[in-house]
């Protein structure tokens, strides 16, 4: 009887132990189990993270728009876009690339011609990580894009306007001050100048604008501040100081004195850059005859001159 209860309880504790292996197996099975699956979970994520920015900076949608427009010797570039455009990049084929930042959705670039054919390459990062790349070929052959020069010179009773253009000048336009624009067309089909004479100026400070258009179009503009009088300068004083053998000379002008030539005796005087409403200076005698010619210069460029001849 003893025996079989021993036996009965061998086989008792051979089940207990064989249970309690098994647990801890299937725990041990779970643990790693459920480390695998995290750590799965960790790759998906990550990888589901990667493929979505690549996929982003890759994206054909809503791709930003450029439009190239040619003024004289300058590309004008709009862009427009969906997303903000972060940086502007662009360079002309074997030469070196310029950035820009913009942190904008539409804006305007400029970009200086080369003197032949090349090729413009434009590179736009928006803020999505997506750089997107334009190219361009520019062809120059037969294109006229040298702008006209303008010339503004001040005359006694007005103003010279002159523009010049390499191949064929069209027309010019003129202002004075805030006034009516008026046009002044070409005499002939070939013509590369227009000269024109500007003298309906009243008396003053003005500013005189000019725009000059070739007949490719090209367009150049200057501006010139000017003085307009009509007076001329005026000699105020011509006495002889004979205690110290001097003659005193004096002269004056409304809106300043350029330069005053004096000749005494054969002996030039030349006085320049003045700049001032009065000048008073004086020059010594000889005894005997003295003949004397003065021409006064204004900076409007009028002048005044005068001849005498006295004794000392």
């Amino acid at each position: 009887m003893n025996q079989i209860l021993a036996i009965d309880n061998k086989k008792k504790n051979k089940k207990v132990k064989r249970s309690s292996t098994n647990i801890e197996i299937k725990n041990i099975v779970m643990f790693f189990a459920i480390a695998i699956i995290v750590f799965g979970l960790f790759l998906i994520g990550h990888s589901s993270y990667a493929i979505y920015v690549d996929a982003r900076g890759n994206s054909t949608e809503n791709l930003p728009t450029i439009n190239i427009s040619r003024v004289n010797d300058t590309l004008i570039v709009e862009v427009q876009s969906v997303n903000v455009i972060e940086r502007f990049k662009y360079n002309w084929q074997n030469s070196e690339q310029r950035s820009i930042p913009e942190s904008s959705n539409n804006f305007q670039e400029e970009i200086t011609l080369p003197s032949s054919n090349n090729v413009l390459t434009i590179i736009l990062e928006d803020e999505t990580g997506r750089a997107v790349t334009y190219t361009k070929e520019i062809i120059l052959d037969g294109i006229d894009i040298v702008k006209p020069t303008i010339s503004i010179d001040k005359q006694s009773a007005g103003v010279r306007v002159e523009a010049v253009d390499e191949t064929a000048i069209d027309y010019i336009i003129y202002r004075i001050d805030d006034g009516e624009e008026i046009r002044v067309d070409k005499n002939n089909e070939n013509d590369t100048s227009i000269q024109y004479a500007i003298t309906d100026i009243g008396r003053g400070e003005h500013t005189i604008y000019v725009t000059a258009v070739d007949q490719a179009g090209n367009t150049s503009t200057a501006e010139q501040a000017i003085i307009v009088s009509s007076a001329t300068p005026e000699i105020t004083e011509l006495n002889i100081d004979r205690e110290n053998g001097l003659l005193i000379i004096g002269v004056s002008d409304v809106d300043g004195i350029q330069s005053i030539e004096v000749n005494l005796n054969g002996s030039v005087h030349f006085m320049d850059d003045i700049n001032l409403t009065e000048a008073r200076f004086s020059l010594s005698l000889v005894d005997g005859t003295n003949t004397i010619s003065i021409k006064i210069t204004n900076v409007n460029g009028l002048t005044a001159e005068g001849a005498t001849e006295f004794e000392y």
